[in-house]
């Protein structure tokens, strides 16, 4: 047991929150089970978030929020393990998953991140088919990753080699219909936020939501899915709507003020 224990390398889970009481404590039991610490990074919850993070010996700071990409960043540089692996509060690792995760770490050249499929649970059904092929880089090693990308998608970069695990993260990200138009709301905000209207724009709210919509419902295979297919693909097309509709809306204000 010993020379297991030393060869075992070891993995510091990394979440970041703000008023999860109702997800963060099945997030942080899923990944307790195959994870050596456990972080958690909140924005000054006001709920129970950060009682029931530190109730299960998680590691938890506390500072404002300048971004998803900022604060990831932040966890990332407080993980003390070899391995870090990534969760948002509303998803949880699934057994299979955990039971990969050391078996290829127990491989003499494991790659130095490995993509992780999600599973998103809604509607009171799991996605389990092509319409969300939701991969995502969430196991790396520490010294070798950064996060990047544009607000409000923060990603991983890595250096060297990347593979795929094929067990889940179960995604449970809307509580209903109106919780997701809200997310909808908030995140399209924010990558309007990242980007700079052009001549464009006009286009593109026609255009991109109709694409967004034609791939989710026909290529991805939505419309099998019944009503939870049509709604799958109507949201997402939503998202890229509003996105470009207050693009827009600052190209005219700017336009205004000239």
């Amino acid at each position: 047991m010993a020379d297991a224990a030393k060869t075992s390398p070891k993995i510091s889970l990394i979440v970041i929150t703000r008023n999860e009481e109702d997800l963060i404590g099945q997030c942080l039991k899923s990944a307790a089970a195959f994870c050596d610490e456990l972080i958690v990074v909140d924005s000054f919850s006001t709920d129970r978030t950060v009682e029931i993070a530190r109730g299960l010996a998680a590691r938890v700071f506390q500072r404002p929020f300048e971004g998803y990409i900022a604060q990831k960043q932040f966890a990332l540089e407080q993980a003390g393990g070899e391995w870090v692996f990534s969760l948002d509060a509303d998803e949880q690792a699934t057994w299979k998953l955990g039971e990969e995760i050391r078996a290829a770490l127990a491989r003499p050249q494991p790659a130095a991140g490995y993509r992780v499929r999600r599973v998103l649970y809604h509607l009171g059904h799991y996605y389990t088919r092509g319409l969300y092929p939701d991969w995502h880089l969430r196991l790396f090693r520490r010294e070798r990753a950064r996060f990047c990308g544009h607000e409000p998608h923060a990603s991983v970069q890595v250096d060297g080699g990347v593979a795929k695990l094929t067990a889940p993260i179960l995604h449970f990200s809307y509580r209903d219909v109106a919780d997701h138009v809200a997310t909808i709301n908030r995140l399209s905000s924010q990558a309007a936020a990242e980007g700079e209207p052009g001549a464009l724009t006009v286009v593109k709210m026609i255009a991109n939501p109709a694409w967004r919509f034609m791939n989710f419902y026909f290529l991805r295979g939505g419309f099998r899915q019944g009503g939870r297919g049509l709604y799958a693909a109507m949201s997402a097309a939503c998202y890229v709507f509003l996105k470009y509709a207050k693009l827009y809306e600052r190209r005219l204000r700017t336009q205004r003020r000239l």
